[in-house]
C-alpha cells in the first residue's frame, strides 16, 4: 500500500488554485503554472490541452460566480480504505473516483442536478509521467457532504491525532529513530509544502492543511522512513481525519473566495 497516496493530496492544492482561479483572485498562468508542477502536464478526457479543459469548466461555473455565494462552486472528493467517495453509490463517477487514488474535484453547474466531475489518472506517455483529467457528467444527486467548519475539522483532527499518541504511549512503544510519537519529524515538511497554495488562500484553510500536512508527515515517517508497521492500528484511523480536514479547508477556502471577486486574467 502507498502510505503517501493516503496521507498526502496534491488534489487539494489544485483544487484551491482552480477555485481562486475562477473567482478571479488569480491568473490563468499562474494556475497553469501551479497545476503543472503539481500534476504533471495535462490532457482532458478527449486529449484537450490543459488551457481547454480550464475553459470549459469556467463555462459552466460562470453563472454561479456571484459575490456572497454560499454554496462553494467546487469541492474536493478525497475517499479511501473505510470511507467511500462522496458520489452517488454506483455511479460511473463514484466508480471512477475510487480508482483514482487522487480523488476527485466537483464543480457545480448552473443546472442544480448537473455536476462536472474531474477525475485525474496518472499516465505514463513515451516514458513521461501525465494526468489526464477524466471529464464526466453527473446527473445523479450527490450525497450531502459533512460541511465541516475549519473549526470542527481541526478539532476532531487534534482529537484523533491526540487520542492515537496516547494509545501509541500506553502500548510502551519506543524507537531510538523515534522516542517521542508526539513529536513531529520535520524532514517531511519541504515536501508537504511544495509547490505551496496561492497566496489568495484564506489563513484559516491553510492553518488547517497545515494541520493535516503534520500529521501525515508522523504517519509516512512511522511506517514508511522507520519501516514499522507495529502501530498501524492506532495510525492508520487517522487517515479519515486527515482527508476530512482537507475536503472541509477546500470547501472554507471557496466560500472565502466569494467573498471579493476581482478582475479575471
Amino acid at each position: 500500500m502507498d502510505m503517501r497516496a493516503e496521507v498526502w493530496s496534491p488534489l487539494q492544492n489544485t483544487a484551491v488554485w482552480l477555485g481562486a482561479w475562477l473567482w478571479g483572485h488569480e491568473s490563468t498562468d499562474a494556475l497553469i503554472e501551479a497545476v503543472t508542477e503539481l500534476q504533471g502536464p495535462v490532457r482532458g478526457s478527449q486529449d484537450e490541452p490543459l488551457v481547454e479543459v480550464l475553459s470549459r469548466l469556467r463555462t459552466e461555473a460562470t453563472g454561479l460566480l456571484v459575490p456572497g455565494s454560499r454554496e462553494p462552486v467546487l469541492r474536493l472528493i478525497l475517499s479511501g480504505p473505510g470511507q467511500a467517495p462522496a458520489l452517488p453509490a454506483g455511479s460511473e463517477s463514484a466508480q471512477a473516483a475510487s480508482l483514482s487514488p487522487a480523488g476527485a474535484i466537483v464543480v457545480r453547474t448552473t443546472e442544480r442536478d448537473r455536476h462536472i466531475v474531474v477525475v485525474p489518472h496518472t499516465e505514463v506517455y513515451d516514458g513521461w509521467e501525465m494526468s489526464r483529467w477524466e471529464m464526466l457528467v453527473e446527473t445523479l444527486p450527490l450525497p450531502a457532504p459533512a460541511w465541516l467548519s475549519p473549526g470542527e475539522a481541526d478539532a476532531l483532527l487534534a482529537r484523533a491525532t491526540d487520542e492515537a499518541a496516547t494509545l501509541i504511549e500506553a502500548t510502551g512503544y519506543h524507537s531510538d529513530a523515534l522516542p517521542n510519537p508526539r513529536l513531529t519529524v520535520g524532514t517531511l515538511s519541504d515536501f508537504y509544502d511544495a509547490p505551496g497554495l496561492p497566496a489568495s488562500i484564506p489563513g484559516r484553510a491553510a492553518k488547517l492543511f497545515a494541520r493535516a500536512d503534520r500529521v501525515a508527515a508522523i504517519i509516512e515517517t512511522v511506517t514508511d522512513r522507520i519501516g514499522d508497521h507495529s502501530l498501524d492500528p492506532q495510525l492508520l484511523c487517522l487517515w479519515h481525519y486527515i482527508r476530512q480536514a482537507r475536503m472541509a479547508g477546500v470547501s472554507y477556502a471557496l466560500s472565502d473566495f466569494a467573498g471579493t471577486v476581482r478582475r479575471r486574467a
